[in-house]
């Protein structure tokens, strides 16, 4: 029997606009039965001019919440303490509420870095293009460039580009390429898109061409609905290794989850988990 909600259940959520798209619910919700813990997990939509008042609210209801879009940026001003991967990435995507303090992190790279070691996918020394210049674009090229990677970013508007360029050159003092969406030439090992090409009403598109997705050995989407993107569709024909962002989704929020907790989840409790959203999905 599933455990019913009392006054006693701990509350965690996700908030956002749009929101009900979200299966950070469902990943939430499978750990919190797995672990055997009082907790509920929901989706709440707060529109943007209404997230400073609902602070109020979370902070005194809740342990704890993930962040999504449009919120990431907006919300670090509405917080008490930042943690220093937060700080680097300039966005939150976890909250803990704790004596009433909310502090900020950021479990995103974590996220994507994790869900590539799950493949066993090294990343050293490997030619990267990260596609956009966004949020999510200095979380990845951030990430890939401490781990070594010669990373490009293509993005279509050069100025953010080269904007992003500098950022992640004061934080890792490491230096990294900018080329526009539109004039990219040679070869890269990996794909990452962090744009929102392929979601919704752009299902029918790809950010960028077939010449360039074929000379990739894997590529690797951020986009998970649907699954798959038509860029990962044309990928496989060209017998790359395809990639969607359900891993890199379900690794972000197993971290949440130990931050929430202050305990680690065992790889075989997670593996479990994942294998069935996985199939589920």
């Amino acid at each position: 029997m599933d455990r019913l909600i009392t006054g006693k259940t701990k509350l965690y959520a996700v908030i956002g606009d749009p929101i009900s798209h979200s299966i950070s619910p469902e990943i939430h919700n499978r750990i919190f039965k797995e672990l055997d813990i009082d907790g509920n997990y929901i989706s709440l939509r707060i529109p943007s001019n209404e997230l400073r008042e609902s602070m109020g609210l979370l902070r005194n209801n809740f342990k704890g919440f993930n962040v999504t879009i449009p919120h990431k940026e907006a919300i670090i001003p509405l917080l008490d303490e930042l943690d220093e991967r937060a700080k680097i990435y300039g966005a939150v995507n976890t909250v803990k509420i704790e004596d009433g303090k909310l502090k900020g992190y950021n479990t995103d790279g974590y996220g994507f870095v994790k869900s590539l070691e799950d493949l066993k996918i090294p990343l050293e020394d490997k030619s990267v293009m990260v596609l956009g210049a966004g949020g999510a674009a200095r979380v990845i090229a951030y990430e890939l460039l401490v781990k070594g990677c010669d990373v490009t970013i293509a993005n279509r508007n050069l100025e953010k580009a080269k904007n992003l360029k500098g950022n992640l050159m004061e934080a890792t003092g490491k230096e990294s390429k900018v080329v526009s969406l539109g004039n990219i030439a040679g070869a890269y090992q990996i794909i990452v898109n962090t744009t929102p090409v392929g979601m919704s009403a752009t299902a029918d598109q790809m950010p960028i061409t077939e010449d360039i997705i074929k000379k990739a050995e894997i590529v690797y989407d951020l986009i998970y609905n649907p699954n798959p993107t038509k860029l990962l569709k044309v990928a496989k024909q060209y017998n790359c290794r395809v990639i969607n962002g359900l891993t890199m989704l379900f690794y972000q929020a197993v971290k949440a989850e130990e931050i929430w907790l202050g305990n680690s989840i065992s790889d075989l409790l997670a593996s479990k988990v994942l294998t069935v959203m996985t199939k589920n999905k």
